[in-house]
């Protein structure tokens, strides 16, 4: 199975660089609730990008690590030399992604990110996502949740430095990750309520104005009006409802009231990524309008419902 065979062939390229850190442990029970044992936790994986994009794992190329066990093959990791030069002048020293069982976690420069964040529930409710796309292996995603909950990754990926830049040090892995605590509830600065109704036609409207009343009053077409289709796939998955709401903590998704993985975040870290945001995008004219918004993102209290028919 592909799954395990890249757990294999991550678990080589981990122990060829075990001296980096502990490893990523996952907090859940070891045990499933079929009563087996099942638990992976591998130490961080540090891939080095060099200045032509090329990349190395404890001072390997990728070929050599994949030849340490015939019939199963890393990615190609090198990556454009454009955004290895962007990531050097910019002084993005290092990106890294740590996988455990409340999420994945996004870390630049050692500073946390928005990630996304989920539990055993929200995890098993993604094959009803599958259902409504049209995409396979939605009984198989319910079966491995216990295995992806208990499954501790780790990668970081390493970018050739500015001349003179003083280094950035990896996240401490010693101390473990937790999902941030919300800021104290604060008044919010804007508030939406809409519930948007579909019809048979697949026609949506809101407060009984309906998508083709704006289009022929006010000459405003909007691209919200869904396919027989799509109607079709959310009638056969029994979805009658989905629900976006954001808050001080993150955006939120539900269908017909059950959750899905979701955006996480606070206020500092909403904070990091506007000066991430400037750091990586010097020239751009909507620094000043990132830095204004981003940290207000945690004081927007939005509630949008879709609601289907059945």
């Amino acid at each position: 199975m592909r799954f395990f065979r890249v757990l294999a062939l991550m678990l080589i390229a981990s122990l060829l660089v075990s001296a980096c850190g502990a490893a990523t442990a996952p907090t859940v029970d070891e045990e499933t609730d079929q009563g087996q044992r099942f638990l992976i936790s591998l130490p961080r994986m540090v891939v080095d990008i060099d200045d032509a994009g090329q990349a190395s794992i404890g001072g390997l190329s990728i070929d050599a690590v994949n030849s340490l066990m015939p019939g199963l093959a890393l990615p190609d990791l090198a990556v454009n030399p454009f955004y290895v030069d962007w990531m050097r002048n910019t002084n993005i020293q290092h990106m890294e992604l740590v996988s455990g069982d409340s999420g994945v976690f996004v870390f630049i420069n050692g500073e946390p990110l928005p990630y996304l964040g989920w539990d055993g529930e929200a995890l098993s409710n993604l094959a009803i996502v599958t259902g409504v796309t049209g995409l396979p292996y939605g009984e198989l995603i319910g079966k491995l949740v216990p295995i992806i909950q208990r499954t501790g990754l780790d990668i970081a990926v390493k970018f050739p430095m500015q001349d003179g830049a003083e280094e950035i040090a990896l996240r401490d892995t010693s101390v473990p990750i937790e999902a941030p605590a919300a800021a104290e509830e604060e008044p919010a600065t804007f508030i939406t309520r809409i519930d948007v109704k579909y019809d048979e036609n697949g026609i949506p409207s809101m407060a009984g104005i309906s998508s083709r009343d704006l289009a022929s009053a006010a000459g405003l077409y909007l691209p919200v009006e869904l396919t027989p289709d799509t109607l079709a796939q959310l009638k056969a998955a029994g979805v009658s409802e989905m629900r976006l709401v954001t808050g001080n903590n993150g955006v939120f998704i539900t269908i017909n009231g059950q959750p899905l993985p979701h955006i996480a975040w606070n206020n500092a870290i909403l904070g990091n990524t506007a000066d991430m945001y400037q750091q990586m995008n010097p020239d751009s004219p909507y620094i000043a309008l990132a830095k204004l918004f981003l940290p207000e993102l945690d004081n927007l209290d939005i509630d949008l419902r879709l609601l289907f028919p059945q």
